[in-house]
């Protein structure tokens, strides 16, 4: 029995399945806070947020909610509440522990997505990640409109048991993660599925999508989704001439000074 948003999550699960003719778009139920979420990190912003919230066989809710934010200290990913993002483009190495000459290896984009999944239900056939298969697209692509079948793909069920995790003890799963962490281009057997267009390159501009997907591994014909897009744009004018003139301040206090 489906009991919450049916049509939209029907029209995802049609998405889902056709993913070599249907271009990548924001999907999700309701776009705001997501009160409790941390994405795996502190100071994580959880207040501009796409969910996805349904109810399976009327009694279990999974929830799945992805969302982008600045990493670290660099500038705010914006949004314009409708499930777009927009983040600068370039990379660094993030924190002042980073090895000396920051390999690639501990390098990132300016900007991190994060995501959330929980499976909330006392129904022993839906109350937990093996009862379900998740699924997390992402996309290398700069160009508008990728097609679902050139994102790559991490079935999160078998990433789980490869971390040493069991999904049927798992009831929530959240993190922050960069394109550019070598996880996302390394292709794993029945766990990671790069994009068809690669590498990832933080330095171009363009249109980044990121999906969950799910099923119900009892009601195969059930799913839903929630998707998001992030717009690598260029750092706005006004923000440049403010960090210019946070720079001539101080260059003419050393003057005064001297």
């Amino acid at each position: 029995m489906v009991t919450k948003k049916t049509a939209a999550l029907f029209g995802a699960a049609l998405m889902l399945s056709a993913p070599l003719a249907v271009m990548a778009t924001p999907i999700y139920t309701n776009f705001g806070s997501l009160p409790g979420a941390n994405f795996g990190g502190t100071g994580i912003p959880n207040n501009a947020v796409a969910k996805t919230e349904v109810f399976v066989n009327g009694s279990t809710q999974v929830t799945l909610a992805l969302t982008s934010h600045g990493r670290y200290s660099n500038p705010a990913v914006t949004d314009n509440g409708a499930g777009d993002y927009f983040a600068g483009p370039g990379q660094n190495c993030g924190i002042a522990t980073d090895p000396v000459g920051c390999p690639s290896a501990s390098q990132g984009a300016l900007w991190n997505f994060a995501y959330y999944i929980s499976v909330n239900g006392t129904d022993p056939n839906f109350n937990d990640f093996a009862d379900f298969t998740f699924t997390l697209y992402y996309d290398f692509d700069p160009g508008a409109g990728t097609l679902f079948g050139s994102l790559g793909t991490i079935n999160v069920n078998n990433a789980i048991i490869g971390a040493g995790g069991n999904p049927a003890t798992t009831t929530l799963l959240q993190d922050s993660q960069n394109l550019l962490f070598s996880g996302f281009s390394t292709p794993v057997p029945f766990v990671v599925a790069p994009p068809a267009y690669g590498p990832f390159n933080p330095n171009a501009l363009g249109e980044y999508n990121f999906y969950i997907g799910f099923t119900a591994n009892n009601l195969p014909a059930f799913s839903g989704a929630v998707g998001i897009d992030v717009n690598v744009v260029p750092v706005p004018t006004a923000v440049w001439l403010f960090g210019s003139a946070i720079g001539l301040l101080g260059w003419v206090r050393r003057r005064a000074a001297g």
